[in-house]
């Protein structure tokens, strides 16, 4: 499982439990019920911005080029800047330029 889903499912419990205030007051009281919200509140807040970052478009391309029995992706003029530099990374071999759009990438990755 990677690091995206832990972090979605973790938003998922912590969503319940910022939800189910009026449960929680029945189960735990008042003031532990308002500690045990806030926190979820704050908590959410950090990883929502984190699964922001994590699942940004090169991490989700990363990800797909690594998966088995996927091809190289070609990038080609139209590539963001981030995605033409990965495919111009010798460290990045499943991510390449398109067939005789080597010049367009290059050009693609300096915008």
């Amino acid at each position: 499982m990677n690091i995206n889903r832990v972090i979605s499912i973790i938003l998922v419990v912590l969503g319940v439990l910022v939800a189910s205030t009026a449960q929680l007051t029945d189960l735990v009281g008042p003031g532990p019920t308002k500690t045990i919200v806030s926190l979820s509140s704050l908590i959410m807040s950090i990883l929502s911005g984190t699964l922001g970052i994590l699942s940004g478009a090169t991490a989700q391309v990363r990800a797909v080029s690594r998966m088995p029995g996927i091809d190289p992706i070609h990038a080609n003029e139209n590539a963001t800047p981030a995605v033409a530099a990965m495919a111009l990374d010798p460290r990045e071999p499943g991510i390449t330029a398109a067939p005789g759009k080597l010049a367009a990438v290059q050009e693609a990755s300096r915008n």
